[in-house]
């Protein structure tokens, strides 16, 4: 911890205006690049979130994280990164503004914020419970800590201190997980003893025996992140740190195949404790492997590894939304804002979204699901006018909106009437697709498309 807050002291000295702020200037080579990629999303809800859910599940329980997580970075490498850095934006507001106009930009840049105040107070309480379950400190108490060592190196040093301390942590998570792996393999007998004495279903990669109800909801786990997570801030803002196109593009698609190498491995830790520890109820089920089976020593490296993930994830949280505020919304109310006054007001609203993220944290009980439902917005609600806005010239801001609002509107109504079997994730988004393209089609008789089209520029 005391490392990354003198990261955060050094990287200070780099900042200048927001763009060094919310995109480290569009400096990062290739390690800081690949390292803050990969670090986005593999964070304490890849390593606690998809071990338990494997315990519980199988494979087919982490289809979302880390499949979906990997196959969204894959694709923002192959498909978007180019075209987004050749506009030279700054946050993905600046995208929908210049795609669809300001007044529909402001409404999408408050659909960002209910998103990673929920992710973020997620991250804290994770971060609580494990210091909680390893060390003995209360919950309350790490939380504290663990927001005020967050707080500090993202308000000093931006994207620039968290693009190092990402780095940072992957070194921690990447280790951690890699010792711990092979001694439990081989306390077990090895891969051939431990297939044997498991259940096969735990390995099947998609859905045997099931109705149409059924592939639909595979369907909705592969899109939740794989294509939700597109619209991504934290991501945007990590495809247009690198310093180059190439970096960027390639280095996106690397991340997105190391994330699926390494996010495997608290999957099959998961899926093995079935028989180390057929005793448990799988909460918990890596601090539980860690504590069996790694001496002290090892015990901490494997303890840092998790923080580390905790720590990657909830900076992420913590820029992306500040940086909006900041860059998007602020000059809005402020139109004269200078840029070291955006700069001061990105600051501000690292301590706003902290504060209230804190308070969730330490007041809902039900973080994680809040945290879940509130990243449903991002494919109900905005993937559509992303990925339709930057390949179909067609697409106006009376369909975007039109889509948007359908999509977010049709996902509560259908969550509250429908059974848990039915996909609404995956109902919303198609309606917010077919609500786009028809209302474009019908609009452009009053409100030609712009010829702002990216594909175009």
């Amino acid at each position: 911890m005391v490392i990354m807050l003198l990261v955060g002291l050094w990287s200070s000295r780099r900042i200048t205006n927001t763009r060094d702020y919310i995109i480290a200037g569009g400096r990062l080579g290739w390690l800081l690049g690949i390292g803050t990629l990969f670090a986005t999303w593999f964070g304490g809800e890849t390593c606690m979130g998809s071990s338990r859910m494997a315990f519980e599940e199988g494979l087919l329980g982490v289809i979302a994280d880390p499949f979906g997580a990997g196959l969204c970075l894959i694709l923002s490498g192959l498909f978007f990164t180019k075209v987004f850095r050749r506009m030279q934006l700054t946050t993905i507001i600046d995208y929908f503004e210049w795609r669809y106009g300001g007044t529909l930009g402001r409404i999408f840049s408050v659909l960002y914020l209910p998103v990673y105040l929920g992710w973020l107070g997620g991250q804290l309480l994770a971060f609580g419970l494990i210091i909680n379950a390893l060390v003995g400190i209360p919950t309350l108490n790490a939380i504290l800590l663990s927001t005020g060592v967050v707080l500090l190196y993202t308000y000093s040093g931006g994207m620039w201190a968290v693009s190092v301390t990402d780095f940072l942590q992957m070194v921690f998570i990447v280790l951690g997980l890699l010792v711990l792996f092979p001694l439990l393999v081989t306390d077990l007998g090895g891969f051939a003893q431990l297939h044997r004495r498991l259940p096969e279903h735990v390995f099947h990669f998609y859905p045997r025996e099931v109705g149409v109800l059924g592939w639909l909801g595979y369907l909705q786990a592969w899109m939740m992140v794989g294509i939700g997570s597109l619209p991504a801030q934290d991501l945007f803002q990590r495809i247009m740190a690198p310093k180059s196109e190439r970096i960027a593009s390639l280095g996106a698609i690397f991340a997105g195949l190391l994330y699926l190498i390494i996010g495997l491995l608290p999957v099959f830790l998961g899926i093995y404790g079935r028989v180390a520890l057929p005793g448990s109820d799988g909460e918990s089920i890596l601090i539980e492997l860690a504590q069996k089976y790694l001496p002290l020593p090892l015990m901490v490296l494997m303890l840092g590894a998790l923080l580390s993930a905790i720590m990657s994830s909830a900076d992420s949280a913590l820029l992306a939304p500040a940086g909006i505020i900041g860059h998007n919304i602020i000059p809005c109310i402020l139109p004269t804002l200078s840029e070291e006054g955006k700069l001061r007001w990105c600051r501000y609203a690292i301590l706003l979204v902290c504060g209230s993220s804190l308070l969730m944290a330490l007041y809902f009980q039900n973080v994680y699901e809040l945290c879940t439902n509130a990243w449903g917005v991002l494919l109900v609600g905005l993937a559509a006018p992303m990925i339709l806005g930057v390949f179909w010239k067609g697409a106006n801001a009376w369909g975007a909106g039109a889509g948007a609002l359908v999509g977010v509107v049709s996902w509560i109504g259908l969550g509250l009437t429908l059974s848990d079997d039915h996909p609404v994730y995956l109902y919303a988004f198609f309606l917010n697709v077919l609500t786009l393209v028809l209302g474009s089609i019908l609009a452009t008789n009053w409100y030609a498309p712009q010829d702002r089209f990216p594909l175009r520029s």
